[in-house]
């Protein structure tokens, strides 16, 4: 029974799945005819429509036939029901040729309303183009509309505006940018009402591309107006000049100021004037800056169109482009404007190099200093600072990281060629300037000082003002506008840090100049100060002469009065900083001389006393006359006047220590702390009876 059961419930089963298929197939008939009969209503009604010119129920139709599938269209079924004797064709081929017709009449008629200026019809058969599935088409058709609007308002700002005017181009420019972010914004609704989010992206593609065509108009007009060619070519024959008299001059013995480099040769060339150079150079950083500020912005829109997209779409995007000059956002990678932009900005760097040469050369030939002013140093430093905050200023004002770094390149270079190496030549011949050996040999000796102080001088402002012009470019560059923001802003951040190098030249230029000061003029006087401050002054003392040295000090008189005689101009001239410096090397020689005068000298206890104090004046009075007294220069002088105070040579074994436990870091050696033991008379007899420590 089970099995019979079974087996009826297998046969049952069966005829249901066979009612199933059955159904399924009667369902996919029905729906089949359903499909030709809704394609012979969409072809008839189409072909009606289209008769009766109402081309926007005809778009309708055939976006409706369009959705039927392709496999009904082209069967035998809709091959024999649907051609009537209007209209024998296959359905296929009745379709093509009206979407082919509407495709035409929408194009004239399109370019008829936007010939007539007629808005409503230019919206009307914009969005017509869809249902008809010639979407890319129509896109481009919208595009040439909305291109032509900045073509013909370029057209108007060209032909209206005032040539001379100082940024009239870049002005121009910018306001062709200013259109095209104006129709993107105003039309970007319209095109996603119609086509869909995303679509803008084919309409931005055409906008850069005709941004490209006018923006190189424009500039094609701004070299030619501006005769940048022609300047170019002169200012390359000056640089050349430049060279060559650089060159003869740095073999000359000792320079003539009153040959700068083809000075007598631009100062009447119409086409090297300094003050249209410079209009020039601003006119192309304003070019240069409005480009990286649209192309950021036309950048930043693509991309957001490009990520609505699907890839499907996409496709219909980037219909008819060669994709190797596109980037992922669907523009090009390097549209035509930016290439031109890049070359003049090539221009821009050889004529602010040549800008930069002749202006530091100025300053250095009109080079004057004021000693009665407040000023350290001399007019050229000041010049050639606001002539390098200009320049990089201007180059910052550009955008472009590439500029900046050349400018910055150039820059360096010429402060070492120019600046750096005035300064040298003039520390190296400035007492061979001055005749030393006649009757004025003093006040010529004392000139030469000062202009070499002068020079010391320079230097150190320069470094200071370096480090104020980095500090003060670091708001330019953070709020800078940059392309790409955290990168382009990183570089030129880098780009400017490249100025510690040229104070490191600075410095050790510097550095050297005071060494050879003190070296040179000061440390051969150290001498006979000493011989004159220790005239009639001893270390071996009664209890009577004690006082009496203590009332007259004569030591500490003397030394004061002729070191403060010695310095005076040194103080009075040099800078804060280069003062600090020179004291610091001088103290070197005072105490190598003191040290010196100290081991041939005897003394006895009151002599030792009177020595400490003279010691601690002189470190005192030094103290006074310098922000800064590094006292340790001063360490050994204070061990030795430790030393020659004891009352018992024993003492040393108490400061001196065992196994390195000295509270002191003895700065003397172990034969040094012997001598002065042996420069206390009365410890003379003692010493033999003391073992000497070790080191």
């Amino acid at each position: 029974k089970i099995n019979e059961t079974a087996s009826l419930a297998e046969v049952i089963s069966d005829r249901v799945r066979q009612l199933d298929r059955e159904q399924s197939r009667a369902k996919i008939a029905i729906q089949y005819v359903e499909d030709v009969q809704e394609l012979k209503f969409c072809v008839a009604s189409l072909n009606e429509a289209m008769e009766k010119k109402e081309y926007d129920q005809a778009a309708t139709l055939l976006q409706s036939a369009s959705k039927i599938d392709v496999a009904i269209l082209k069967g035998s079924l809709a091959e024999f029901t649907v051609p009537t004797s209007e209209n024998p064709d296959h359905p296929e081929k009745t379709l093509a040729d009206a979407k082919a017709t509407l495709f035409d009449i929408f194009s004239q008629r399109f370019d008829a309303a936007v010939a007539e200026r007629n808005q409503a019809d230019i919206t009307r058969y914009f969005k017509l183009f869809p249902l008809i599935n010639c979407q890319t088409e129509g896109l481009d058709q919208y595009s040439r509309f909305v291109c032509n609007i900045i073509k013909s308002r370029c057209a108007d700002e060209i032909s209206q505006g005032l040539v001379t005017a100082p940024t009239y181009f870049a002005d121009a420019l910018t306001r062709l940018f200013e259109n095209i972010a104006v129709i993107i914004d105003q039309h970007q609704p319209l095109v996603e009402m119609h086509y869909g989010k995303g679509k803008m992206l084919r309409v931005i593609q055409r906008l850069q591309e005709e941004g490209d065509k006018q923006g190189i108009a424009i500039l094609d007009r701004f070299l030619q107006t501006r005769k940048l060619e022609s300047k170019l070519v002169e200012i390359q024959c000056l640089m050349i000049a430049m060279l060559r008299n650089n060159t003869v001059t740095t073999n000359r013995a000792s320079p003539n100021p009153s040959s700068t480099p083809s000075q007598n040769d631009s100062t009447n060339n119409p086409l090297v004037d300094t003050r249209q150079l410079d209009a020039n150079l601003y006119e192309l950083s304003l070019i240069s800056q409005r480009t990286v500020l649209f192309n950021g912005f036309i950048s930043e829109r693509a991309n957001d169109e490009m990520e609505i997209l699907a890839s499907d779409e996409q496709e219909l995007v980037m219909k008819g482009k060669e994709g190797r000059f596109y980037g992922t956002n669907g523009l090009l990678i390097s549209s035509g404007l930016t290439k031109r932009v890049r070359e003049l900005m090539n221009s821009y760097l050889v004529i602010d190099e040549y800008l930069l040469k002749k202006s530091i050369s100025k300053a250095i030939l009109l080079d004057d200093y004021d000693s009665a002013a407040s000023h350290a140093s001399s007019t050229c430093v000041d010049d050639v600072f606001f002539i390098l905050k200009t320049l990089l200023k201007r180059s910052l004002a550009t955008s472009d990281p590439e500029v900046i770094s050349s400018t910055v390149r150039g820059l360096l270079k010429t402060l070492e060629t120019q600046y750096i190496h005035h300064f040298q030549q003039k520390m190296s011949t400035v007492f061979t300037a001055h005749d030393t050996t006649g009757r004025n040999a003093e006040r010529a000796i004392e000139m030469a000082k000062l202009n070499y102080m002068v020079i010391l001088n320079n230097l150190d402002v320069s470094i200071d003002y370096t480090h104020r012009l980095t500090k003060e470019l670091q708001p330019d560059i953070t709020h800078g506008i940059w392309f790409d923001e955290e990168n382009d802003a990183l570089r030129v951040a880098a780009s400017i840090d490249k100025f510690e190098g040229i104070v490191d030249k600075f410095n050790q230029l510097l550095k050297h100049g005071i060494e050879q000061l003190v070296n040179q003029i000061l440390k051969p006087r150290m001498r006979p100060l000493y011989q004159e401050s220790y005239r009639e002054v001893k270390y071996v003392l009664e209890e009577d002469e004690y006082n009496e040295a203590d009332i007259e000090e004569r030591f500490i008189k003397r030394f004061r009065q002729g070191f403060s005689r010695l310095i005076q101009s040194y103080k009075r001239t040099l800078t804060g900083n280069n003062f600090n410096t020179l004291m610091g090397l001088l103290l070197d020689v005072i105490t190598a001389q003191w040290e010196r005068i100290v081991f041939q000298t005897r003394f006895n206890q009151y002599g030792a006393l009177r020595f400490d104090k003279d010691l601690r004046s002189i470190i005192l009075y030094l103290s006074s006359i310098t922000e800064w007294l590094p006292r340790d220069k001063f360490t050994r002088l204070n061990q030795m006047s430790i030393i020659l105070n004891f009352e018992e040579p024993s003492e040393i074994y108490d400061l001196w220590g065992t196994n390195k436990s000295s509270p002191i870091n003895w700065r003397l050696t172990v034969n040094e702390v012997k001598k002065m033991l042996s420069l206390r008379l009365d410890f003379e007899s003692q010493l033999a009876d003391y073992p000497f420590p070790q080191e």
